[in-house]
């Protein structure tokens, strides 16, 4: 049987063993199949059961992980919740994989752990430095489809924004989801919800790409969320415009015929939860060693390519029954003063989202 080799000493984000105890926490299901190498820089190896819960996080925490130690959470058959600093502890380091929100199989797992072992996080803390240096530059960050012709601009000192870096090594006491490489901004904390606010973002962008459904804790159907994540895969070949109005969409419009079928689910889910029509999210993605792997897969959030990539959030689980993700290569990033942040302006949107396969899903 088909096995996830998970080797310590390639999972860079934690800087090496250097004493510490390696912990694996997943779920019964999972333990026969983990193959765990050892690291001789670490001082113990231990799989640990975790059947779900923040109480019981919290007891494997303070009962099973020595005090000084790197953890490792893969739990694609229960949520997982970040922890606060006091469970972590001040000599632990946390990694997580997002493999709940979306289905998660052994051949989905492998992928990741090796696009987590490719993750090379001094290149990203560069390219986040980078980002910020040139963000403050100006007033605003642009959003531009060249292909298109849209922009939109989002005002960066009108209110207070919420800036999350997810990139880089991980210190002692702090915690990532992995596959690393996010710099996301949002109206608040990136664990609230406030149907008050929005960002502060007016123009047109265009919603095409690859869309990531994420379900939350409340009780939810599979069969619905890949059945809706269906009807939006074709966001691979075709292409929707949506104008925003500080942070809100007001509309939305196919710019081909096959487009008009995304428009309706997306009116649908705009019609049952209107909070779906706040552009919550914006997501900085600069992870560019990742394999976007086709379908509906959390993990592939981070995807930059290789410059950097976009994806758009709309919604926040649990607050709304899904959290939907639209990552979008053809939008490149400037500020105010044209120096560019993400991707790369004037270009059009890689072909190759033609040659992804309608229909396929997680």
């Amino acid at each position: 049987m088909s096995k996830v080799k998970i080797r310590p000493e390639r999972l860079r984000q934690f800087g090496g063993g250097g004493g510490s105890s390696f912990c694996l926490v997943t779920n019964p299901s999972m333990v026969g199949l983990i193959d765990l190498t050892e690291d001789p820089s670490y001082v113990d190896h231990r799989v640990i059961v975790f059947e779900g819960g923040g109480e019981e996080f919290a007891r494997i925490m303070r009962d099973e992980v020595p005090e000084q130690a790197h953890v490792l959470v893969m739990s694609p058959d229960h949520f997982f919740q970040s922890p606060d600093e006091e469970t972590i502890g001040p000599r632990r380091k946390l990694l997580a994989m997002a493999c709940n929100s979306t289905p998660t199989d052994i051949g989905t797992l492998q992928h990741f752990v090796r696009s987590i072992e490719a993750t090379d996080a001094p290149a990203q803390e560069k390219f986040s430095d980078r980002f910020f240096e040139l963000a403050e530059r100006g007033d605003a960050l642009e959003y531009h489809d060249a292909t298109y012709g849209t922009v939109a601009k989002l005002r960066l000192f009108e209110r207070e924004l919420v800036w999350n870096q997810q990139a880089g090594l991980i210190d002692w006491g702090e915690q990532q989801i992995i596959p690393t490489g996010e710099i996301s901004v949002l109206p608040i904390e990136i664990t609230d919800f406030d149907e008050t606010l929005s960002l502060p973002i007016d123009g047109e962008i265009i919603i095409r790409g690859y869309p990531i459904l994420h379900s939350g804790t409340p009780s939810f159907s599979r069969r619905d969320q890949r059945r809706i994540h269906e009807r939006l895969w074709p966001l691979t070949k075709h292409a929707v415009r949506a104008t925003i109005e500080n942070g809100l969409i007001t509309d939305v419009s196919p710019l081909d015929a096959e487009a008009e079928k995304i428009v309706a689910t997306l009116n649908a889910m705009f019609e049952v939860d209107s909070r779906y029509r706040i552009l919550w999210e914006i997501g900085h993605a600069v992870n560019t060693t990742l394999d976007l792997l086709p379908g509906n897969h959390a993990m592939n959030e981070v995807y930059g390519g290789s410059s950097g990539c976009l994806h758009w959030g709309l919604g926040l689980t649990p607050y709304t029954q899904y959290h939907l993700d639209i990552i979008a290569p053809g939008t490149a990033v400037t500020n105010d003063q044209g120096d560019v942040l993400l991707g790369r302006k004037g270009e059009s949107a890689p072909e190759k989202l033609a040659r992804i396969p309608v229909g396929v899903a997680g």
